[in-house]
């Protein structure tokens, strides 16, 4: 009999696009379950808003605390009164494949230099 546990150590890492990067982001099998654990509600739930986020955010800032990492937000307003899903996303990396380090949800955008923002 096959466990909960040996499926989701079978399973391949996720990849999203994101053009304002031009490469697919990585989403772990261990930053997953960091997600799970500290952010609980975010994921599986809101894998879509996720992908949506990469996709088309509404802004992109620099983070104040670690200059590798970029933050994508997007306004969902399906998320629970309506709230941003901020993905934390290391860009610069010794094997160039940009990969998901947290996300989160926020009522309002805080932190960080304003990189881009939607027109």
């Amino acid at each position: 009999m096959v466990s909960i546990l040996d499926i989701f150590s079978m399973r391949e890492n996720i990849l999203f696009s994101c053009p304002y990067l031009d490469a697919e982001v990585e989403l772990s099998q261990e930053r997953e379950q960091h997600i799970v654990e500290t952010h609980p509600g975010t994921l599986p739930d809101y894998t879509q808003q996720l992908s949506e986020t990469l996709a088309d955010p509404d802004l992109v800032r620099q983070s104040s605390r670690d200059e590798t990492a970029l933050l994508f937000s997007k306004w969902f307003s399906t998320i629970r009164t309506g709230r941003f899903l901020v993905v934390v996303v290391v860009s610069q990396t010794e094997t160039n494949q940009p990969w998901i380090v947290t996300i989160y949800t926020a009522r309002k955008i805080t932190g960080g230099t304003v990189i881009w923002t939607k027109s």
